[in-house]
């Protein structure tokens, strides 16, 4: 590091950040207000990334205050890495494996699946801006050669041949599609999975669970009508912005999926859940579940018995499915 460094400096909605660059990566000191864990709040630590200054303030513009949630779901290995190759590694093993990666976002979960040992991600993302930004940052991680980011406003036509992928990921994805679209997207997907391939559905809101604890984070939102859940969230909303449209509130993610409504849109497909626990693997993910553990292997039991797995009752759906 050049000890005569100059800091930059640079400005949120919420905060001032200081960046201070030590050569390989970038230490970031926060004064303010950013989102972390879901919620705004202020932050104490300070923060180090790979990416460059041009890199952090790209971020920046396009995120706002989610820029710090933004580089957690890289430098917190709990966030999404955990989640999404734990769960793969329960059915498969995740080494040279070629990954679609759905509404890929920003791109930290298809870096989060390269560092899990898949030999390739092509993520598939309706916003050019979110691409740009993940090209930058595979750049800046030197995993520029093991990811390509494709920007396609229309997900219900893929522009790639049938079976040409082992894995097909939604990753905290599905909630943000119009529920209309979705089943049509998931079948698309479906069509560029191999036989024998996986379709995985991870951290999506249970819309049969309820409590909204994504979006509004009130209860029995997800069971309501969505045009009596939309006015209630203009009014008292406790986490989105208030007084959104409709349009608005589907892409926040007010509207969550089922395992029913995902299994019906893949009748060619076998869901992994049911061979394989759910109550030890959720009571991995946090430790709040721990002391849920034994209730859970008993619910886990009962709901097998009607080919129910677990996570079809839980506040998140992970899923993972088997194409035939």
């Amino acid at each position: 590091m050049d000890s005569d460094a100059q800091p930059v400096f640079l400005p949120t909605p919420s905060a001032e950040l200081r960046i201070l660059d030590l050569g390989s990566t970038r230490r970031i000191f926060v004064n303010g207000l950013a989102i972390h864990n879901g919620r705004r709040q202020k932050v104490l630590n300070t923060v180090e990334t790979p990416l460059t200054v041009e890199t952090i303030e790209f971020l920046v513009k396009l995120k706002g205050d989610w820029w710090l949630d933004e580089l957690e779901r890289r430098s917190d290995q709990s966030y999404v890495q955990k989640r999404l190759t734990g769960l793969i590694g329960r059915f498969e093993t995740l080494e040279g494996k070629r990954v679609l990666d759905i509404g890929s976002g920003s791109g930290s979960s298809a870096l989060a699946l390269v560092n899990g040992g898949v030999s390739f991600v092509q993520g598939v993302e309706p916003n050019a801006y979110f691409v740009d930004l993940a090209d930058r940052r595979a750049q800046d991680e030197g995993l520029a050669d093991k990811v390509s980011f494709l920007h396609l406003t229309d997900t219900t036509k893929l522009p790639f041949d049938d079976g040409r992928f082992d894995i097909v990921t939604f990753s905290a994805v599905l909630e943000h599609v119009d529920p209309k679209l979705r089943a049509p997207i998931l079948r698309e997907a479906f069509r560029c999975l191999k036989s024998g391939g996986l379709l995985v559905v991870a951290e999506t809101p249970n819309k049969f669970f309820p409590y909204d604890g994504h979006t509004t984070l009130l209860p029995l939102i997800p069971w309501l009508p969505l045009t009596w859940a939309v006015a209630i969230a203009k009014k008292i909303s406790l986490n989105s912005p208030r007084g959104l449209t409709k349009e608005q509130y589907i892409n926040e993610g007010i509207v969550g999926a089922t395992y029913w409504k995902i299994k019906k849109a893949l009748p060619n497909a076998q869901c992994l859940n049911l061979t394989d626990g759910d109550a030890k693997w959720k009571t991995s993910l946090r430790t709040t579940y721990h002391v849920l553990r034994t209730t859970l292997r008993i619910m886990e039991s009962v709901l097998r018995i009607f080919d129910v797995p677990l996570t079809a009752i839980m506040p998140v759906l992970d899923l993972v499915f088997r194409k035939k």
